[in-house]
């Protein structure tokens, strides 16, 4: 079954696709937008990572909320609410006049991670309440084309909107795309027998869900997979900008070019989704340390040309490892915990994925970035070699019948 057969019958999921994609071109704009505000008023570089640190504080009080919260209530309601709260915060920094009225940028960035945080481990559990568990690998997979069209379109449109016709009407449209992603939400039904068992589960009968992850091994490496991945992430983050501004010379264009390669990465890997249709463990640790690889080729590719080439390959194998990964996380995780799950990968992974971008920054001033992209092509291997060993330590099968038992 490929994936545009399984886009048709999935008419519910389409809704909660466009509203997420919604979701993320507004994120985007944002991003493009309030940077060079930051950058316009202050020019300096401690306001922005003071940005990036108020982005991250919310996912790490919030996200286990939000999964808390899908786990006991309405997905459908929590979606729409999260989006609609968000539109005043999206398009206030338009009153920003100057250095004094910077507060206004700060406080809209963290109501809208806020927002994120509670959104994200809710959208994610809908996921498998949404559609058949046979189909899941393909609906990933599309998962995985709404990234990267996002990163391409969101990023490069964001950028050319706020160039030619200003700030303000960037963070207008940010504002418009909670607005549309809601309305896409309002028009989504949730089959009623999921509906019923995703929130039959009281929490006074049975234990928390730290208790349900610390009795499963499974679940102990999905969270060890999702607190280590980051690590090298967020490094890999920051040295793409850095290869394209200070290796290869190609400044702000090349910076575009990167951002693009990356994105048509994820895309082509979701067309390979209909091959990976078994041994989802093996293909999760063949293509983290595929992608470890091409890290490694980076640190020595002799043109930009071929680094783009290169930055392909990367997303390409991180997207597959990515669509492995969150299939098997959906069906081995109990349906009544999976937002709760969500919730604690999406606070361990974001509060990660900052610390190690702002740990990058220390690191090139020690490391020449050939030598750090080498370094995080190795870690990449390093962690498929651990995560290996971990896998083959437990029963898969076993694993989730005990939770199924568990949470009967």
């Amino acid at each position: 079954m490929k994936n545009w057969t399984v886009w048709k019958q999935e008419k519910n999921y389409q809704k909660l696709f466009w509203s997420g994609f919604m979701n993320g071109i507004g994120n985007r704009f944002s991003q493009v937008a309030v940077l060079t505000l930051l950058y316009q008023v202050t020019g300096s570089g401690g306001a922005i990572g003071l940005l990036f640190a108020i982005r991250m504080a919310p996912f790490l009080l919030l996200a286990p909320i939000g999964g808390f919260l899908a786990d006991h209530f309405s997905k459908k309601k929590i979606l729409i609410v999260m989006d609609i709260i968000r539109i005043p915060f999206a398009i206030s920094p338009i009153l920003v006049q100057g250095a004094d009225d910077l507060w206004i940028v700060y406080t809209s960035a963290f109501f809208l991670a806020a927002g994120e945080a509670i959104y994200s481990p809710t959208r994610m559990s809908a996921i498998p309440a949404l559609v058949k568990q046979d189909r899941l690998l393909y609906i990933n997979a599309l998962e995985q084309i709404m990234v990267g069209v996002v990163l391409v379109v969101g990023s490069c449109s964001g950028g050319v909107i706020s160039y030619i016709f200003g700030l303000n009407l960037a963070f207008l449209l940010d504002g418009l795309s909670y607005l549309l992603s809601a309305l896409f939400i309002v028009n989504m039904t949730i089959p009623a027998a999921v509906k019923n068992k995703t929130e039959s589960l009281n929490p006074a009968q049975s234990s928390s869900i730290w208790g349900v992850i610390k009795g499963s091994s499974v679940l102990l490496i999905f969270i060890i997979i999702e607190i280590t991945m980051p690590i090298a992430n967020g490094i890999d983050n920051v040295l793409i900008s850095v290869y394209a501004l200070d290796i290869f010379h190609m400044g702000d264009l090349g910076v575009g070019f990167i951002y693009a390669s990356l994105g048509l990465g994820f895309i082509i890997s979701s067309f390979l989704s209909n091959l990976l249709k078994r041994k989802l463990v093996a293909l999760i640790i063949v293509f983290i340390a595929l992608e470890g690889c091409g890290h490694l080729l980076l640190s020595i590719a002799p043109v930009f040309s071929l680094a783009l080439i290169i930055v392909v390959f990367i997303t390409f194998a991180g997207g597959i490892s990515n669509i492995c990964l969150s299939t098997l996380i959906m069906k081995i995780v109990p349906k009544p915990r999976q937002g709760s799950f969500f919730g604690i990968t999406q606070m361990m992974t974001n509060t990660m994925l900052g610390i190690s971008m702002g740990v990058a920054g220390y690191l090139l001033e020690i490391f020449e970035p050939r030598m750090l992209s080498f370094l995080v092509g190795t870690t990449y291997i390093l962690f498929t070699i651990f995560y290996a060993v971990m896998f083959s330590r437990v029963n898969l099968v076993k694993e989730k019948r005990k939770l199924v038992f568990h949470e009967n």
